[in-house]
């Protein structure tokens, strides 16, 4: 029996609509093609946000908690009063019994960039998967209502009396930890690491997650990778991932098309050359990037990879800082921005053990994305 074009074309629509919902994919997510992302994972592209803010003192003050959790954030009220995102202690306006702050100090936070457009005075703020459009309308008063004196947890962050959440431990104070008895299994956390491979660092780097039986994610800047690239084979054979992170750590965004280009085609083949691999994600320096960048990074055969949790060890702000920053905030699918750097190389034992303890277990992106 031969069936009118009509006909197949409803069966087939109904076959797609039946296999979606056996995948179990909610209305609020729309899958991106494979065939549009060539050399890429099948991605989800999540729905945008719109909210409301207000100016004050020429700066675009945004809402804490739905932009935070938006993006994967976690948010507390800890037993001093103060907010912490993402294991920052953060400071906000309380109004309308809402905590507000910054997009420009909250967006770094969340591993996001934004964007402000002055003629309809919405701030963007951006992951490259969900975007959070912040408008602040004309005539909005600065609002009044609650202050800081208030004694209950304002909505914009969760009343929490767990010391987990004590972002800003000294490096002096004793581990103030909670026992094992914290929580049950809790899902997968990766891991990564920028700017190496060191000659030093990276292998021992290496040594501690081998030591735990965990696995990693490293990020190379391409002209080290031919530079050193005994410690960047070392990374591949102890069965860690890695990663692009353009070939000398240029803020792509500052650059024109073409050279943009050679940053991330030069380094996947730097990389390729020191280790045998390909690398299938691109990590932009400085988590700078916008549209043409994530197009470039598709089309040289990388994902692009950001974060939602970083300690910024970078700025070397102390091994218990680096800890409690990451352990306060971590989740199921939590991506850490580490950095190969001496103090988080000795921060690293510790921190492992309290997320194996957390009941997480440490995975490569290959797991976890």
């Amino acid at each position: 029996m031969r069936w009118s074009k009509s006909r197949r074309a409803a069966v087939i629509a109904v076959t797609v609509l039946l296999v979606l919902a056996s995948f179990g994919l909610s209305t609020g997510a729309t899958l991106i093609s494979a065939s549009d992302l060539p050399g890429e994972l099948v991605l989800v592209k999540y729905d945008d946000i719109y909210l409301r803010g207000f100016i004050l003192d020429d700066t675009m003050m945004v809402p804490v908690r739905p932009i935070a959790e938006a993006f994967g954030a976690t948010v507390h009220w800890d037993q001093k009063g103060r907010t912490v995102v993402n294991g920052y202690v953060v400071d906000i306006v309380v109004r309308w019994d809402i905590a507000w702050m910054p997009a420009k100090d909250l967006a770094p936070i969340l591993g996001c960039w934004f964007t402000w457009d002055q003629d309809t005075r919405t701030v963007s703020i951006s992951n490259g998967f969900r975007t959070v459009y912040v408008q602040a309308p004309e005539g909005v008063p600065y609002p009044t209502g609650m202050n800081y004196e208030t004694l209950e947890a304002p909505t914009g962050a969760s009343n929490t009396e767990s010391l987990d959440n004590l972002a800003l431990l000294p490096e002096e104070q004793p581990d103030l930890r909670l026992p094992v008895e914290r929580r049950e299994p809790a899902g997968k956390v990766a891991l990564t690491f920028d700017d190496g491979p060191d000659p030093e660092l990276t292998g021992k780097i290496v040594d501690v997650l081998d030591e735990f039986g965990v696995k990693g994610t490293f990020f190379f800047v391409g002209w080290r990778a031919i530079s050193y690239s005994d410690a960047a084979k070392k990374v591949v054979e102890s069965g860690h991932d890695v990663g692009n992170h353009s070939y000398s750590h240029a803020r792509l965004t500052d650059l024109d098309s073409d050279t943009a280009r050679q940053e991330i085609s030069k380094a996947q083949t730097a990389i390729k050359r020191a280790t045998g691999i390909l690398p299938k994600w691109f990590r932009p320096p400085y988590g700078s990037y916008n549209e043409e960048i994530r197009t470039i990074a598709r089309e040289e055969g990388a994902s692009l990879v950001t974060w939602n949790l970083t300690p910024d060890d970078w700025q070397n702000p102390g091994e218990a800082v680096i800890r409690e920053r990451v352990t306060s905030s971590a989740r199921d699918g939590s991506i850490v921005l580490l950095h190969v750097r001496e103090q988080t190389l000795r921060a690293l034992p510790d921190l492992i053990k309290e997320l194996l303890d957390m009941g997480y277990e440490l995975v490569g992106l290959s797991e976890l994305l």
